[in-house]
């Protein structure tokens, strides 16, 4: 008679655990929706016609003519040996 009553025990904390997850995950749900309300996502740009994404594709192509260089001058890193 004893373990049915430690079972039922242990079966009501398992319930109360579940239900507190569950509340917790609706309110959760809740505030997240209730900031998003508040906080709309940004309307994205409009899309470029053709010729404007190919204007600024050749405009970028033009300032890349002249590159840079990486490493520098072999002066100021020299090698180490040893």
């Amino acid at each position: 008679m004893r373990r049915l009553l430690s079972d039922t025990n242990l079966a009501q904390t398992i319930a109360w655990m579940w239900l507190g997850f569950l509340v917790a995950g609706f309110v959760a749900w809740f505030a997240y929706r209730y900031w998003r309300r508040r906080h709309p996502l940004p309307v994205p740009a409009p899309e470029r016609s053709c010729s404007q994404r190919r204007e600024q594709r050749l405009a970028k192509s033009q300032g890349a003519a002249k590159r840079k260089r990486r490493g520098g001058s072999a002066k100021s890193h020299p090698r180490r040996h040893g």
